[in-house]
């Protein structure tokens, strides 16, 4: 036994005493792992670790959305309530997200992640937590977020193939869409390439949208026939390529929403969205409207690189187009 160490028997209610009589030396030791338990549970309280389909909602206005994890620059300002996709964190306090295509770091203190997309939902779909499915249904939802409460940002027809991204968070799956992730029912997803009933037939010709910017006429085809033409107003920017233009290029509509909705770009209301380009957030949609829906004494003006149509053209512009529709912009 080392010298000037002396072991002593405890007696009950006697815990206090015991840690007095005991030498400076193991007084110190006891004291050092205590401290090394509580810091081990303070660091596992911390931001819940960002996990595959898992997506969250920004809890303050004005958060920016910065450049990279060692680069504070702005390259966009959040609101509460925003939705972001989680690509990454917490690391360095921070969270790698996508917001509207733009991807960036916010502080994680701005950012309530939802609930883990792994265990807490339904049971994984067959073939584990991702892979291809088609849809088993006439007309399945693709929502926001993993609720029935969630946003409708499309609906899929009987057959459409979707790809899983990770398992199944109460009774929805997450599914790759057009470069972010949205949920659909799992229910009502086909693992086995079988459907309850078969798929309608294709249509024969494609469907697209053309857009001069040079005139500001919207061409709407059927193969190369003409389905229907509208004059439209056209982002002030007139410089093509410019972030407030309507810019040249060819585009995929990744969303349509036809209910009255606020937009920042504008601070005002519009209807009948049909989004195409990603990186701009342009798209078409109605001229500008007040809460009540009347459209506003400028509501025709030109635009911050959106497409702007009176309003019962941007209705058969949204009843046109489809999800993955192209749409050519042109000089």
């Amino acid at each position: 036994m080392r010298q000037g160490t002396t072991l002593r028997a405890i007696p009950a209610g006697g815990t206090r005493d015991a840690f007095i009589g005991l030498t400076a030396g193991l007084r110190k030791l006891v004291l050092i792992s205590l401290a090394v338990i509580v810091l081990a549970a303070v660091a596992g309280a911390g931001p819940s670790t960002a996990v595959a389909g898992q997506a969250g909602t920004i809890n303050t206005d004005g958060v920016s959305l910065m450049a990279d994890i060692d680069d504070t620059t702005p390259i966009a300002t959040m609101y509460a309530g925003e939705r972001v996709d989680l690509f990454w964190g917490p690391e360095a306090g921070r969270y790698e997200v996508r917001y509207y295509g733009t991807v960036g770091w916010v502080w994680a203190e701005y950012l309530d992640p939802d609930g883990s997309a792994v265990g807490g939902g339904s049971s994984a779909p067959a073939g584990g937590s991702g892979g291809s499915a088609i849809v088993d249904a006439d007309s399945l939802n693709v929502r926001a977020d993993a609720s029935t409460s969630a946003a409708i940002w499309d609906s899929f027809d009987l057959g459409t193939p979707v790809e899983v991204i990770g398992d199944a968070v109460n009774g929805f799956s997450p599914i790759s869409y057009y470069g972010g992730t949205a949920w659909v029912a799992t229910d009502y997803l086909s693992w086995n390439g079988t459907v309850s009933a078969p798929a309608p037939p294709a249509v024969s010709a494609e469907r697209w949208i053309d857009v001069n910017r040079t005139t500001g006429l919207v061409t709407l085809y059927e193969g190369s026939t003409v389905y229907a033409s509208y004059w439209g107003s056209l982002g002030w920017d007139s410089t093509d390529g410019a972030y407030y233009s309507t810019a040249s290029g060819s585009y995929r509509v990744h969303r349509i929403h036809q209910p009255l909705e606020y937009t920042r770009f504008a601070n005002a209301y519009i209807t009948d969205w049909v989004g195409f380009d990603q990186y701009r957030a342009n798209g078409f949609h109605s001229w500008t409207r007040d809460a009540a829906g009347n459209v506003l004494p400028n509501g025709a003006g030109l635009t911050g690189g959106c497409v702007a149509l009176e309003p019962a053209q941007a209705r058969a512009v949204s009843d046109f187009a489809s999800i993955g529709m192209r749409v050519e912009v042109h000089n």
